[in-house]
């Protein structure tokens, strides 16, 4: 590799590395509250956190990776500015596009990657995500036992009269398991709550009454017992699958929804525009260099405001990505076109400023 984009690259990497950890920490920080939270009421161990991060982690590239690429190229381009280098450069032959073509193929290198990870990688990490969370929601892995108060036992919710948290003895035990017609109750004098290390929770119960639902709200089974055994495992049954957000689909998905006849029209232009959105995203790099770079050379400053110029060009750039979304799911005719709005007018922004700059 010739020594200029060697140096100008060695200049960038750096500088889009930090980026993308500051918008990184940033973005996941309200993530990381409520995992560790989690986490703590569970009792599951650190790594579990981190291996939830790794799945989160391609759905947040989609916007910290074009973020992290604008303000790093402004920034080292500003600073070449500003120190004359850019000025020797051009005094010495070298040409404006020969000083910012590194850019522009970490640019489509950058753009090359997000397709991928906006339209399959991505949604399958957030899919992941997802579903570890809502299992670990539902583990169930201490009880902290209450006199007369309510305590969640996985699909139970129990209720004694009095408590011993240290053995686990239970006075007026009652029993509910909601979700049914009636709900099923079971009323005991007295009961035991142990742990089963790496297996679950069990109740035993001792002198009471067993209430089964029936179809019929105004009957029900019931029966007396001497001992009764429930056991709540760690880990809860298999769900009942759920519909998946457009978060945890993939392109393909989207479009196999998009021809679904059963779809109704509002959610058919809404998978529609999602899928347009995906690639005009992933091709932000390769728009932001056009913008980015022109911006970056154009005159010398401090670099908080390369800094601030990179934001306010970020929040011109996805405010128009929500206007075209919003005309997307309104007019049928725009649902794949609108989400480009966007990108087409950074493209001729970009060129008009590439143009003057390389004129200088």
């Amino acid at each position: 590799m010739p020594i200029l984009p060697r140096y100008i690259l060695r200049q960038f990497l750096p500088i889009f590395g930090a980026c993308v950890a500051l918008f990184l920490g940033m973005m996941m920080m309200n993530k990381f509250l409520s995992l560790f939270s989690l986490a703590m009421m569970k009792g599951i161990p650190a790594w579990w956190i981190l291996s939830c991060f790794a799945r989160l982690l391609p759905s947040l590239a989609a916007l910290v990776v074009p973020m992290s690429f604008l303000v790093a190229a402004m920034l080292v381009l500003g600073h070449l500015a500003d120190s004359g280098e850019v000025m020797a450069l051009r005094a010495s032959g070298f040409s404006y596009g020969e000083i910012t073509r590194p850019l522009l193929w970490m640019s489509i290198v950058l753009s090359a990657l997000l397709l991928f990870v906006n339209h399959k990688a991505g949604p399958d990490g957030y899919r992941s995500f997802r579903k570890r969370t809502t299992e670990a929601a539902q583990k169930v892995a201490r009880v902290e036992l209450r006199p007369r108060s309510f305590t969640e036992l996985g699909p139970w919710r129990l209720y004694a009269r009095g408590t011993d948290a240290k053995t686990g003895f239970l006075e007026g035990v009652y029993l509910v398991k909601p979700g049914q017609i009636s709900g099923m109750r079971i009323n005991a004098e007295r009961g035991k709550l142990t742990s089963e290390p790496g297996r679950g929770i069990r109740l035993e119960l001792i002198d009471g009454q067993l209430q089964l639902p029936s179809k019929e709200p105004e009957r029900f089974t019931s029966g007396r017992f001497e001992r009764y055994s429930v056991f709540v495992p760690l880990t809860p049954p298999a769900a009942v699958p759920r519909d998946l957000d457009m978060q945890e689909m993939s392109t393909r998905g989207l479009s196999e929804k998009a021809k679904d006849p059963a779809t109704s029209p509002e959610r058919r232009l809404e998978y529609r525009v999602e899928t347009a959105v995906r690639t005009v995203g992933a091709l932000s790099p390769f728009v932001f260099f056009w913008v980015g770079v022109p911006l970056g050379m154009a005159k010398r400053r401090s670099r908080g405001a390369d800094f601030a110029a990179g934001l306010g060009v970020m929040f011109v750039f996805y405010g128009l990505l929500v206007v075209g979304v919003s005309l997307g799911r309104r007019h049928e005719l725009l649902s794949s076109t609108a989400p480009w709005l966007c990108d087409i007018a950074g493209l001729v922004v970009g060129i008009f400023l590439t143009r003057r700059a390389a004129a200088q």
